[in-house]
């Protein structure tokens, strides 16, 4: 479990993510086997792309410049292939001019609410969630409010918003794991509460 208290969130938020991705993604191990044809969902042109220009790559071997030119590539990829490179895209979520921000937040919804894949045997931990989470976030949006009512997934479906990041992405959880997650980002809140209070 990766530790959320002690880290410098307000001073250096976006840094503090990037590492915890890296950390609960680990670029070298994580769906190492997933490759090839397991890259995609059918065959077709844009597959073909994909093969080539994905394949015997880790997530962490993708930069900002190969993102922007297949940002529409998680659309064609499988399930597990769109999982291996999430956390690239995660990670260009802090550049300034990404592009992936809707295609990254549709993908993830429609994984959450099952319409793409519903019975996959890969399936995300509590850290990699709240690192999801934590990249369609920013400092300035904390203390992250997790009561705000649950809506649909199609009222989620191309409304990516910091608000909306904890709800769309514990879509379907069990009530113990949600719990489980909030009770985490809480302790996010808390740092800066605390930071707040110290300030005066």
């Amino acid at each position: 479990m990766m530790l959320l208290q002690n880290q410098d969130w307000r001073q250096d938020y976006d840094r503090t993510v990037i590492r915890l991705i890296h950390e609960t993604f680990p670029p070298d191990q994580y769906l190492a086997e997933v490759d090839g044809t397991q890259l995609i969902q059918a065959a077709g042109a844009e597959s073909d792309t994909i093969i080539r220009d994905f394949a015997h790559k880790t997530w962490e071997q993708l930069d900002h410049a190969f993102i922007t030119r297949q940002q529409d590539a998680p659309l064609s990829m499988s399930y597990e292939g769109f999982l291996k490179f999430l956390p690239a895209y995660l990670v260009d979520l802090f550049d300034p001019e990404t592009q992936v921000q809707h295609v990254v937040w549709n993908c993830l919804l429609e994984y959450r609410s099952e319409t793409r894949s519903p019975h996959e045997p890969v399936a995300l931990n509590d850290d990699q969630l709240i690192c999801c989470i934590l990249s369609f976030v920013r400092s300035s949006d904390f203390p992250l409010d997790t009561m705000i009512p649950r809506r649909t997934a199609d009222e989620y479906f191309h409304n990516p918003s910091p608000e909306s990041a904890f709800n769309m992405l514990t879509l379907g959880f069990s009530h113990e794991r949600i719990l489980r997650i909030q009770s985490r980002i809480e302790q996010i809140n808390d740092c800066f509460v605390i930071e707040r209070w110290d300030q005066g």
